[in-house]
This record gives C-alpha cells, sequence and structure tokens, in this order.
C-alpha cells in the first residue's frame, strides 16, 4: 500500500513538472506576451498570450518571469509597483521592443498627468521593487512626447487644470523613483538604444541600476539631440542619477552616445565596464560636449575600477567632469581614460577632489588634468600620466 501512494505521488510531482507553460498563466510565474495576442481574452499563457507589455506586467506576480514572444511596439508605459520581474525573449532570438507614436500620458499623485518611461518601476507600501532585463532590446527611436527637457515637477503641486507636466519630455527608456531599496539590472543580452527623452535609464532615491556583463546601452540611428524651447535644460544623458546609485560590472558598455554617457546629480556611480564613442553635443544639460562621467551637486562619487574604460571621447568637453563640493572622484589602478581628442582628460573645480592611481593616456590637443576653483587631486605612485599631446599643459592649475 506505502509503494503504491509513493508511486501515485511521484506520478503527480511528475507531471506537474512536465504541465506546459501555458498552465503557469494568469499571473503564475511565466506571462507571456506577444503581437499577435489579446489583452481581453488573453489570460498571458503561452498559448493565449497578452498582447502589450503594460498588461503582462500588471498581471505578472511578484518574481515572475515575462516571456515577450514577438518584436512589440508600445504606446502606454508598462508601470509596476513593489514587486521584481524579469524581461527576457522567448527562446534564443532577441526580440525588440519600440517606442510607437502617440505614446499615451499617464497619471500619479505626485506629478499629475505627464509623459512616461517606456518601463515604470516603483514602490509603494514600504516595498522594494526589481526589474532584471535579458536577452531583449528597448528603443526609444528617438522619439519624445512633451517638447521641454527638463525635470518634471514631481511635489504634487502641478494643477489638475494647468497640465503643466505634459510639456515635459518622457524620463527615460527605463526609470525609477523608488522611496526603498529597488533594482533595475540589465542582464546579459540586455540593450537600451536610441533614447529620444531625458535619458535611457533614470534612477532616483532608494533605485539603483547594476549593468551586468553583455549589457549595453547605445544610439545606433539618432545623429544629434536637440535642447527644446525655451525653458528647456536638455537631455541629461544615456544614465541619469539622482542621489541614486549605478554599477557597470566589466563586460557592460555604453557605447556611440551622442552628447553624455552618464550624469550624476547627486549619487555614486562605480564603473568596471567601457564608455566609448561619446561624441559633442551642445545641446545637452550644461553642455559639456562629449562627456562620459559629468558629477555635479554635492557628495557625488565615482569610482574607475581596475577593469574600467573610458576611450575615444570627443568634442571639446571633459571626458571626467568633477564639479560641486564633496564630490569625488577615484581611479583604481588598471583602470584608463585613453584616445581623448580635444577634450579634457580629467576636469575638476569647485572644491571636488581626485584621487588618482589609473592612467590617462592619448589626450590630443587639450590637457590631461585640468584643476580648477580650490580642486584639489593626488596622482599617487600607481596613477600614470603619459604618451599625450597636450596644448597648454599637460596638468593645468588654476587657482588650485
Amino acid at each position: 500500500m506505502k509503494r503504491r501512494i509513493l508511486s501515485s505521488l511521484m506520478a503527480l510531482v511528475l507531471c506537474l513538472t512536465l504541465l506546459p507553460a501555458a498552465a503557469y498563466a494568469a499571473g503564475g510565474t511565466a506571462v507571456y506576451v506577444s503581437s499577435s495576442g489579446n489583452d481581453g481574452t488573453g489570460d498571458g499563457s503561452a498559448d493565449k498570450p497578452f498582447a502589450t507589455l503594460a498588461k503582462a506586467v500588471d498581471a505578472a506576480n511578484d518574481g515572475a518571469t515575462v516571456y515577450v514572444m514577438s518584436d512589440l511596439t508600445m504606446t502606454e508605459c508598462a508601470r509596476f509597483y513593489s514587486k521584481s520581474l524579469t524581461i527576457t525573449s522567448l527562446g534564443d532570438a532577441t526580440c525588440t521592443i519600440t517606442r510607437g507614436d502617440n505614446f499615451a500620458q499617464q497619471q500619479d499623485n505626485a506629478r499629475s498627468w505627464y509623459n512616461p518611461a517606456m518601463v515604470e518601476v516603483q514602490t509603494t507600501g514600504g516595498v522594494g521593487a526589481g526589474l532584471t532585463l535579458t536577452n531583449i532590446i528597448f528603443d526609444d527611436a528617438g522619439k519624445k512626447e512633451g517638447t521641454v527637457f527638463a525635470q518634471a515637477v514631481s511635489d504634487g503641486s502641478v494643477g489638475a487644470t494647468s497640465n503643466d507636466n505634459l510639456v515635459y519630455v518622457q524620463d527615460a527608456i527605463i526609470a525609477s523613483n523608488a522611496t526603498v531599496p529597488t533594482t533595475i539590472t540589465l542582464g546579459d543580452g540586455a540593450v537600451l538604444r536610441n533614447f529620444g527623452g531625458m535619458s535611457a535609464v533614470r534612477v532616483t532615491e532608494k533605485a539603483k541600476l547594476v549593468m551586468e556583463s553583455g549589457s549595453k546601452i547605445e544610439d545606433t540611428t539618432v545623429t544629434d539631440r536637440v535642447k527644446g524651447p525655451s525653458g528647456s535644460v536638455g537631455p541629461a544623458g544615456a544614465i541619469w542619477v539622482q542621489g541614486a546609485s549605478i554599477t557597470m560590472e566589466k563586460g557592460s558598455e555604453i557605447s556611440n552616445i551622442i552628447g553624455r554617457a552618464v550624469y550624476v546629480d547627486g549619487g555614486e556611480v562605480t564603473v568596471g565596464g567601457t564608455i566609448s564613442g561619446i561624441t559633442d553635443n551642445t545641446d545637452m544639460w550644461q553642455s559639456r560636449n562629449g562627456c562620459a562621467i559629468h558629477l555635479r551637486g554635492e557628495n557625488a562619487s565615482a569610482v574607475l575600477t581596475s577593469t574600467a574604460v573610458i576611450e575615444e571621447i570627443s568634442g571639446g568637453g571633459s571626458a571626467v567632469f568633477v564639479t560641486g563640493s564633496g564630490n569625488k572622484l577615484t581611479t583604481d589602478p588598471g583602470s584608463i581614460i585613453k584616445d581623448v581628442a580635444n577634450t579634457t582628460g580629467i576636469y575638476c573645480s569647485f572644491n571636488s577632489d581626485a584621487q588618482l592611481s589609473g592612467e590617462i593616456t592619448g589626450v590630443k590637443n587639450s590637457i590631461a588634468l585640468s584643476l580648477n576653483d580650490s580642486a584639489a587631486a593626488v596622482l599617487k605612485k600607481e596613477g600614470i600620466i603619459c604618451n599625450n599631446a597636450c596644448t597648454t599643459a599637460v596638468v593645468y592649475l588654476r587657482a588650485g
């Protein structure tokens, strides 16, 4: 009798294990979305997928994986709260999710009506959230909703009838304003392309961005960026950090970006990957044409680890620009800033600090290290400044 019961239980476990993916629909561990799906009659199974990513992330339970079965065009934000999801392509092929025309406006208590990101990872009730992207491409296609490049008002002061925030372009492709610890992870095969708004990724407060090996942020079709009408400050950069943190691991890339790679208004940046091919655009927020990392505000920090590479930066700005009281740059032994044309290697000003153990090389027609307005730097014993064809000086000090 015991053997029969045991055999029956084993058979039941085997059956459950071999159930098709369709059995995990309606918010289970797997949710499916396809351009041929239907949000009304679909249940999120592989047999009856949803049609939009917005519906899929809303239906998915905490810990679920959203499988994208085909290329998609998005016309509304996929926003979710206080749960962790993975979004990936189904199978080996990489699907592309593209921002469509007339992207829908949406509402929240802080901003009233505004123009959203393609995906927003938010928190409520003190519960964190998370998003992991693997083997998937999000393409903003250089598109924007709104006209003014600036930060939308987010203190609840926007009038219900004024629609003030609707003039501001979207923050990002992926955004999080999390108030409790929340991580956005770009995993292997995750690509963000051609941001048309303020950035490709925006993280504020308790949000964190991690770029793992094999992830990339790039421009492929965008060849110029514009500031917009009066009141615009201009796009922020590929990554926009406000009091949050980002980590680029070895093997991650930000490449071929028009204007600026990383814009840090307070917060922490750790770079172990590669930032390359950043070119001039004077319409970026505070200009700093062709900038890999821009630290501003107060108590912002950036660390280039031993595997960090910043290369092929051009346009007349600075590969790394550090300004603001308490802001600090550290370059570890093995890190390198190289092949910088008509652009300063590192520029520090206004009581900022640099601790340099890495290498600066291949600077042409500019300055390798510029210290201004009470900025300070220490070139440590491992630090190397070599093989530069500078103009004014290799190291230039002005009121520093």
